[in-house]
C-alpha cells in the first residue's frame, strides 16, 4: 500500500504523484541521451536497451498511476490551490493533450523498433526516426505540462 501523503515537503500531492513528477525529471534526460547515442555514436544496441527499459518502466508506472488516480482521486488534494477553479483543469486538459498521444506514439515506436531490429545492422528506417522524434517531442510536452499542472494543483 502506498503512503497517502507525498514525500516532497512543498507538495500536497500523494506519494505516487510526487514520485512521477521527480521521475519525469530523470526520464527526459535519459531519453535525450539515448537518442544522442544513436545519432552521434551509432550505438543502436544500447539505445534499444534504454528505450525498452524506459518504455517498460513508464508503462508499469502509468498503470499504477492510473489505478491510484481512479481509486484514490486527486481533486481533494488540489482543492486548496488558489488556481483550483481557474487554471487547474485547463492545465490538466493541455497535459492530457500531450500525455494520451505519447502513450500510443511510444508504443508504436518501440514495438516497431523491436520488430525491425536486427543485431549488427543499422536500424534507421525513416518511419522509426519520424515516430521517435514525435515520441520525444510529446514525451517532453507531457513532462513539462505535467509539471505545470502539478505546481498549479499541488504546490501553489
Amino acid at each position: 500500500m502506498l503512503p497517502e501523503t507525498g514525500f516532497l515537503p512543498f507538495s500536497r500531492a500523494n506519494f505516487l504523484m510526487d514520485f512521477v513528477v521527480l521521475a519525469m525529471a530523470l526520464i527526459i534526460p535519459v531519453m535525450i541521451g539515448s537518442v544522442l547515442l544513436v545519432r552521434y555514436k551509432k550505438d543502436y544496441d544500447l539505445h534499444r536497451k534504454i528505450q525498452i527499459a524506459l518504455g517498460s518502466t513508464l508503462g508499469l508506472t502509468l498503470i499504477i498511476f492510473e489505478l491510484d488516480v481512479r481509486l484514490n482521486g486527486w481533486r481533494h488534494l488540489a482543492e486548496s490551490s488558489p488556481y483550483y477553479d481557474s487554471l487547474v483543469f485547463p492545465s490538466l486538459a493541455v497535459h492530457l493533450f500531450f500525455a494520451i498521444p505519447t502513450f500510443f506514439l511510444w508504443l508504436v515506436t518501440i514495438i516497431g523498433g523491436i520488430k525491425r531490429y536486427r543485431p549488427k545492422e543499422k536500424l534507421s528506417t525513416n518511419f522509426h526516426k519520424v515516430m521517435g522524434r514525435y515520441s520525444a517531442f510529446f514525451m517532453t510536452g507531457t513532462a513539462v505540462t505535467g509539471w505545470i499542472f502539478f505546481w498549479l494543483a499541488f504546490v501553489a
